[in-house]
């Protein structure tokens, strides 16, 4: 019998029935992607659309060294050439010398971009020497200048030179510098001579198997010195030994820490300068202005009480001088003593440190240094200001340190009058008002066309007063150079000599067994980082 015409049919549409649920599922599936897809799609087109000005303010900039003329060190990011300022993943340094490295010997400067603004990296020490001193009424402001605009509740900073710019510049740098005289420093003296034997006491009361911890031992040494410098106060670190942490070189750490570190922030910032202002950015902390405030109020007080003023010359008579004639504020004053304290206190510790660092890395030139001092010393074991000022290779030791240290590796200019820079006989390049040019002195420093074995600590190369040439030549910049040199350029070679003929005198620096790191990355610089223990052997005479 034959199967009717609905049965066939319904057997027919089975299997394609079947096949359209199978395929049917797949196509709910496809249609799901599909739908994904274009969420994804307007996604990443919304995201391009958000981005694309955030791209084009980072890059607006970056053909304009190319349409001026000048080399341009492609910028490595949207960050521009150092993204390390902002990522904070690699030191300044390096990334300077990468790009010095690259391009020194082949042309005088070369264009960069710090994140996006566009700056010069002078790359040839003569063209640096124009810009310091030939070529100064064009270069007047530095770097730290333009900060002050956004850090408007630093009543103290603003009072210093080194923030400040144009005639304010001048002004305040006149009023500090004053107190800063060779002739002042010479009849004040004693001071030194008094915080040098309180430091060998120090030491022969705290060694410990012959180990001092030297990063505390320096910081000690310059708290004690700046401490009757500027106040004429006896701060107690190196005469007080309680076991606390002692209040005046805790203050003194914190503001000048607190102030590098935001410089840091500040030269990251410029990104958004808006930002500084609306997170009220400021150099020193609040309570440091506090501390220093009431210790200037009260050693001043102390003074005049006393009747001192008439004998002692430290820098608070000077203090005082501009109270009684120029109608200096309270807050004048602070703020000069505080330029001291910045000059005085952090970075001529840390230059200290580093020098007792490569005396003992290096014993030949130790036990050179110390024939010299010994040969030099007065019968009562001590040096007259104008011996010590003038001993050869005492000289040579400290600015070999600071070559090799390099404390504050790159000096950062603001051109403040439209000018031109010479790129070679037939071609110039202009620099716009505002613009900044850095000079890499820390490259120049270790570049072994100018310093051959540029990591050795050769006291030796400075003979016959070359590191007064190299100055003048833009090569060796510890102090900067011009009018704007280093204001207390005076206080800390008398400091780190005084501190170095007393201990090099007394005590054979050995270098210790614990692993000592020396490429720390302090944000822009590269310094001794962690505790730095090193053996001070005493001699008997």
């Amino acid at each position: 019998m034959l199967p009717s015409s609905i049965e066939v049919y319904s057997k027919a549409a089975a299997p394609v029935e079947e096949a359209q649920l199978r395929t049917g599922g797949w196509g709910c599936r496809n249609a799901r992607r599909g739908n994904i897809y274009i969420m994804v799609t307007l996604i990443l087109i919304l995201l391009h659309i958000l981005l694309l000005p955030l791209y084009v303010y980072l890059t607006w900039h970056h053909k304009y060294w190319s349409k001026r003329g000048l080399i341009t060190a492609k910028p490595l990011t949207l960050l521009g050439t150092y993204p390390g300022l902002l990522t904070r993943k690699s030191n300044l340094v390096v990334e300077v010398q990468n790009i010095y490295n690259k391009y020194k010997g082949k042309h005088r400067a070369v264009g960069v971009f710090v994140t996006r603004q566009p700056q010069i990296l002078v790359l040839d020490p003569k063209l640096a020497h124009e810009i310091l001193v030939g070529n100064f009424r064009c270069f007047k402001d530095s770097l730290t200048s333009s900060y002050m605009q956004h850090a408007k509740w630093d009543k103290y900073a603003r009072r210093n030179p080194f923030w400040a710019s144009g005639d304010t510049w001048r002004r305040l740098r006149s009023e500090a510098q004053a107190g800063l005289s060779a002739n002042r420093l010479k009849r004040g003296y004693s001071i030194w001579e008094q915080s040098g034997r309180k430091l060998t006491k120090y030491m022969t009361e705290k060694l410990n198997n012959n180990i001092l911890e030297t990063r505390d031992l320096c910081f000690r040494y310059t708290a004690d010195v700046m401490c009757d410098f500027i106040w004429g106060i006896d701060a107690g670190t190196l005469t007080r030994h309680t076991g606390e942490p002692n209040k005046v070189q805790q203050m003194a750490s914190k503001w000048t820490n607190y102030a590098f570190y935001m410089i840091s922030i500040f030269m990251a910032s410029i990104i958004a300068p808006f930002t500084r202002l609306l997170l009220r950015l400021r150099f020193y902390p609040k309570d440091t202005d506090e501390f220093f405030s009431n210790l200037t109020k009260e050693s001043i007080n102390l003074r005049l009480k006393t009747g001192e003023e008439p004998q002692r010359v430290d820098y608070l008579s000077h203090l005082l001088k501009l109270r009684d004639e120029k109608n200096a504020s309270h807050d004048d004053l602070v703020g000069h003593a505080l330029t001291v304290m910045l000059d005085g206190y952090d970075t001529t510790g840390t230059a200290l440190l580093h020098a007792l660092y490569y005396l003992s890395e290096f014993p030949s030139a130790q036990q050179k240094l110390r024939m010299e001092l010994r040969q030099n010393t007065e019968p009562e074991k001590s040096l007259d200001y104008d011996k010590l000022s003038q001993l050869p290779y005492l000289e040579q030791v400290v600015y070999e340190s600071l070559r090799l240290s390099s404390l504050i590796p790159q000096y950062t200019k603001i051109c403040t009058e439209s000018t031109f820079i010479q790129l070679s006989e037939n071609r110039r390049v202009e620099v716009e008002e505002g613009m900044t040019v850095m000079i890499p002195n820390y490259q120049f420093h270790h570049d072994a066309k100018y310093f051959p074995e540029p990591e050795a600590f050769r006291p030796e190369r400075f003979n016959n007063g070359e590191h007064i040439k190299m100055i003048q030549q833009g090569i060796l910049l510890p102090f900067s150079d011009g009018p704007r040199i280093c204001m207390g350029m005076r206080l800390a070679l008398l400091t780190l000599k005084s501190a170095l003929f007393h201990i090099v005198s007394n005590y054979q620096i050995v270098r210790s067994k614990q692993k000592i790191v020396t490429d720390g990355d302090s944000g822009f610089g590269v310094v001794l980082q962690g505790d730095i223990n090193l053996e001070y052997r005493r001699f008997v005479r």
